[in-house]
């Protein structure tokens, strides 16, 4: 079935009839209501099992991952991979041109994310119905409807602004929707959550679902957003500096006993920096508040088979000749050829690239940078008579700016396994570079029209978990790792945050990223109070949590797109703050509705 027409705005839900797998069409064989299986035991558990589902298969990981594009780019640190704007509704996206409710985009995570609500709203309607639980059971188990509720509450009403509000279980279609208020949706943002934090067991013998260390951490960041809107802005009423440090407080309190407590609820910040991305930390990531699972074992994935791909449109290598190339480079699983060990190389998509002024905040001795982004490429194909050395053609030199005395030159083969291109940091002569026997392609000189990036760019390699790609082909590939959505090291961010917001500025945690990131840890890096403002803290939240889905939404907190965007980013061009501040509403939800212009949002 067509699964978009289940979940506009609630207008086919499934709800009452299981997951969003099923067709509305099927017919119960069981013979067994709805409310008789969601009353018993084992059918309440698989109705929470359900909240989680459109998580995986649509946002995070198994549709097209457009959300994390939604949730990270047309901002400050991100590019269009495409220097001229021509790659579709992924360049529409990242520069708001041609800019509207026909950019799909937005399609997957909207309509995902109030899949999500419809189902944690079943969920909630059962809990006080069912049979054979404990009390206790029954308030754990529901605690995991709230939290996932209140989640994808808070990417609406931040994406989207003051929409259709729903907390009863939908089975008839909604075509004219009314608009709440951006209040409304935090009074049951922050109620879902602090019930959440009650009830929600500190341990899950399941992976992925989720923790009361996951609460703390969502109750922190929802109040401190909400405490920004003493402006009203998006359909909200404006609420009071009294309100807004009140909600300050109680995100103060909800970070800190998260800190502090963080061993007793089961979570820890690594020590080192290079741990927390280290694929063999994936599956177990201690830091990890909040995870999308994915398995390598293809019946437990919603869609089966292709699963995880958010990795794919933040890297560099697309087996194409206008960036990261060459004929020594070939999309392919193999981890050995002619008896020499290569490394696995996966065909990206090459859309986003980091901006230059991202890439510049690392400074030398920031770890982050060679923990989080890949700028070595390798060999792994061999075109030179013995079958183990790549020999350069003269199309490969000419795209990398280099002499042409190299080709057919064996003196400069590259062996199997060795490096093929480095993108450094740091400007090389071209005397340096042609001296090089792989290719040298400066930074400097990928982004020398910076509003024009080209395609030789550090990847960022966060989600790209190479012992966990699936699937037999390396030009369509995909992964069995884990997205990570909430991690302490956003914690510590945020706690710094709201103490510069209470006009108590401390930098303490934050000092405590910096020096994990620190070469030495010799608190180097460490900063003094007086350096806190909402630039410093910007440039704090880019290094740490860049492609982590919290880019835009971060920008809107501090109400600061318009800014960010005209010292940062070059090559956006058209963004209005009286338009951009909220996303419009996909064309395919609108065309269904009765009330299309007053549902929505201005200037679309």
């Amino acid at each position: 079935m067509n699964l978009y027409k289940s979940i506009s705005l609630a207008l086919t839900s499934v709800l009452l009839m299981g997951t969003a797998a099923c067709s509305l069409e099927e017919e119960n064989l069981s013979g067994v209501s709805t409310d008789q299986e969601w009353s018993t035991a084992s059918g309440y558990e698989k109705k929470i099992n359900d909240c989680y589902f459109d998580l995986v298969r649509i946002v995070y990981g198994q549709a097209e991952d457009t959300y994390l594009m939604v949730a990270e780019t047309g901002t400050d640190i991100w590019q269009d991979a495409n220097p001229g704007g021509t790659n579709g509704n992924w360049s529409k996206l990242m520069r708001y041109e041609d800019f509207g409710p026909a950019v799909y985009m937005f399609t997957e995570g909207y309509g995902g994310f109030y899949a999500i609500v419809n189902s944690c709203n079943a969920a909630i309607y059962y809990a006080d119905k069912v049979t054979g639980l404990s009390q206790d059971r029954i308030n754990e188990l529901v605690a995991e409807a709230h939290f996932i509720r209140a989640h994808a509450l808070y990417n609406i009403v931040e994406q989207w602004g003051g929409k259709y509000l729903s907390t009863e279980p939908t089975t008839t279609p909604v075509t004219a929707p009314e608009c709440s208020k951006v209040n409304e949706f935090y009074n049951v943002i922050i109620s879902d959550l602090e019930f959440a934090k009650k009830y929600l067991p500190v341990n899950q013998a399941v992976r992925g679902h989720v923790t009361r260390a996951a609460a703390y951490h969502l109750h922190a960041k929802a109040c401190l957003t909400y405490a920004t809107y003493t402006d009203g802005l998006g359909y909200a009423d404006a609420i009071s500096e009294a309100e807004s440090r009140q909600l300050l407080l109680d995100a103060k309190a909800s970070a800190d006993y998260l800190i502090d407590n963080a061993a007793a609820l089961g979570v820890r910040l690594y020590d080192d920096v290079n741990e927390v991305f280290d694929e063999n930390n994936n599956k177990t990531n201690a830091e990890a508040l909040f995870v999308v699972t994915h398995s390598s074992v293809t019946a437990y994935n919603p869609r089966g088979n292709y699963f995880n791909r958010a990795w794919k449109h933040a890297a560099a290598y697309n087996n194409n000749t206008s960036g990261v190339y060459l004929d020594g480079m070939v999309p392919s699983y193999d981890t050995e050829v002619n008896g020499y060990p290569v490394h696995k190389l996966a065909k990206s998509n090459c859309y986003m690239e980091p901006s230059k002024y991202m890439i510049d905040l690392y400074g030398e001795k920031d770890m982050r940078y060679d923990a989080f982004f890949s700028d070595v490429f390798y060999v792994n194909k061999a075109n030179a008579e013995d079958g183990i050395h790549y020999t350069w053609s003269e199309s490969d030199a000419q795209r990398y700016n280099l002499d042409k005395k190299r080709v057919g030159d064996h003196s400069y083969d590259i062996l199997l396994g060795d490096t093929a291109v480095y993108i450094p940091r740091r400007t090389y002569t071209q005397a340096e570079r042609d001296a090089c026997r792989y290719a040298i392609y400066n930074i400097e000189d990928n982004y020398a029209d910076p509003a024009k990036p080209l395609k030789f760019f550090p990847s960022l390699s966060k989600a790209d978990t190479p012992s966990m790609y699936a699937g037999s082909n390396a030009n369509k590939p995909y992964s069995s790792s884990d997205c990570i959505i909430y991690r302490l090291g956003e914690t510590y961010l945020m706690s710094a945050e709201i103490a510069w917001r209470l006009g108590q500025p401390d930098v303490t945690r934050l000092n405590t990223l910096r020096n994990r990131a620190c070469k030495g840890h010799d608190h180097s890096m460490d900063v003094a109070a007086g350096n806190i403002n909402a630039d410093f803290l910007l440039d704090a939240y880019a290094r740490e949590l860049i492609g982590e889905w919290t880019r835009w939404m971060t920008l809107k907190r501090f109400r600061a797109l318009e800014s960010r965007i005209a010292k940062c980013n070059p090559q956006i061009k058209k963004f209005d703050k009286n338009v951009h501040y909220l996303r419009p509403i996909p064309l395919p939800e609108i065309l269904l509705l009765d009330n299309p212009e007053e549902y929505q949002n201005p200037g679309y």
